[in-house]
């Protein structure tokens, strides 16, 4: 049985000769798991993911958060958010449906959509995560390397090859039925044991091996240097209050950074294991079973940003309740005065 190496696979609706039969035999012991990650647990983190993700979005974008590493942040929030809005529709609607729309949706816009954001949001945080080890282990270098355009100019390009290794998952399934029923069913390219496996093999190592082991390899290395830079301060006593502030920023933007990466690895580490399990004689409800436990440590990933923002990162805090505060102010109504004397002295300025 050729099994899908994917981070987001469609089960229900896809007939494949012997899976329903299995299904049938394990409905009993699966079908509680199931309804569990799929009806309650998966809607409910893509809920408070999406939500969180907006206010990502909102206080980057809106808090003065300008430095390159900000970019690859607030690029990374909005890959999140659509994410997992295309997981919630899946998961609260097109996935129990048969209508022809929804079964277009599965096969052409969530299947390939979703895939395609979740592969960007990995190398986004890889990319960030990149430029703070280059900028802990050569500053002098990093100042050119790590400049606002030049994020720009790899942002673009993360999305450009992610969404280039993304184009063959929409060719992998297609609808068919007639009346009011509508299914998927497997294409030639996604029932091919040779060409399917090879780009299986592919995303495997572009997803998930290559990411794995960049994340680890540098966030070992940036807990190291925090830890070494805690004791030079030490020793040096400095007393500037601005490179203190500096260095407080820069210490805080580095502990969110290595919160994100290690929730990534919890994330992603699974995933891999599971897209190894499938090339073993494993049946198709124990890799389907792996597979939905993944997914959900992968939107646990997507959801938790805001969380881990808030916790280690003041200076999003700072940005959330200064944008909270002058929103209170914008909108709360001024009274008339009954004389020009009591104006605001805004009004006099």
């Amino acid at each position: 049985m050729n099994h899908n190496s994917t981070i987001f696979e469609l089960y229900g609706n896809d007939t494949s000769s012997g899976q329903n039969t299995n299904l049938n035999r394990t409905t009993i012991s699966q079908g509680i798991t199931s309804l569990i990650l799929n009806i309650y647990i998966g809607p409910i983190l893509c809920a408070f993911g999406i939500c969180g993700n907006i206010m990502n979005i909102i206080v980057l974008f809106k808090g003065r958060l300008t430095e390159s590493p900000y970019l690859y942040l607030k690029t990374l929030a909005l890959t999140d958010m659509f994410a997992l809005i295309l997981t919630l529709i899946h998961m609260t609607i097109s996935g129990k449906s048969t209508m022809y729309v929804w079964q277009f949706f599965n096969a052409y816009v969530f299947f390939p959509l979703a895939n395609f954001f979740m592969a960007a949001s990995v190398w986004l945080t890889v990319g960030v995560t990149i430029d703070r080890f280059i900028y802990v282990k050569a500053p002098l270098f990093a100042r050119g390397y790590c400049s606002r355009k030049r994020a720009r100019v790899r942002i673009v390009l993360i999305l450009f090859l992610t969404l280039l290794v993304s184009v063959p998952r929409f060719s992998c399934y297609t609808v068919y039925g007639n009346g009011d029923t509508f299914s998927l069913t497997k294409t030639s390219f996604r029932a091919s044991i040779t060409y399917y496996r090879m780009y299986n093999i592919t995303c495997i190592v572009i997803i998930h091996v290559a990411p794995l082991l960049i994340l680890m390899f540098c966030n070992v290395y940036l807990i190291c240097a925090l830890r070494h830079a805690k004791s030079t301060r030490e020793e040096l006593h400095i007393r500037n209050n601005r490179e203190k502030d500096w260095q407080r920023e820069q210490r805080r933007f580095t502990i969110t950074l290595i919160s994100i990466v290690l929730l990534s690895i919890i994330a992603i580490v699974p995933s891999t294991i599971v897209d190894f399990v499938q090339f073993f004689k494993t049946s198709f409800n124990t890799y389907r079973k792996l597979r939905l436990s993944s997914n959900m440590l992968l939107l646990c990933n997507l959801s938790m940003n805001f969380l881990l923002y808030c916790a280690f990162n003041k200076r999003f805090v700072r940005a959330m309740r200064n944008i909270i505060c002058r929103d209170k102010l914008h909108f709360t109504p001024m009274r008339r005065s009954r004389s020009p004397i009591f104006l605001p002295l805004t009004h006099i300025l």
